[in-house]
This record gives C-alpha cells, sequence and structure tokens, in this order.
C-alpha cells in the first residue's frame, strides 16, 4: 500500500494471471483503476471495500 498524488495505491504482487485483477475486480471495485497488479483509487469511500478486501485476500492467499 503507498500513498501518491493520486491517492491509493495497493499492489498484490505475485499473481501467475496477470489479468486475473483487471478482469475479476475492475467491474465491481467502483471508481478505481485496476492493471495487472495494482488497485489505484482516490478516496476508500468511492469504492467497494469489500471488494477490496476480497482482491487483497485473494493475492494473499494465492502468494503464500
Amino acid at each position: 500500500m503507498s500513498s501518491n498524488t493520486v491517492g491509493i495505491s495497493i499492489s498484490i504482487l505475485g499473481l501467475i494471471d496477470k489479468n486475473y485483477l483487471k478482469h475479476t475486480y475492475e467491474k465491481n471495485i467502483g471508481k478505481a483503476t485496476v492493471t495487472s497488479y495494482c488497485i489505484k483509487f482516490a478516496s476508500i469511500k468511492n469504492i467497494d471495500i469489500n471488494v477490496l478486501k476480497e482482491a487483497i485476500l485473494y493475492g494473499y492467499l494465492n502468494n503464500a
């Protein structure tokens, strides 16, 4: 997790399928940019926190 000039970035590293985050979470997370390993958003109030938690948990469990 890091802050930047635009807002907050959550990096989920080590995923084998580089399209998984984008295809799985982009439509449901809210106002965020989803790339192959990063979720970027301006404010926590603009996203679905449950979807964000699911993405983080997926990354954790698939890299343990």
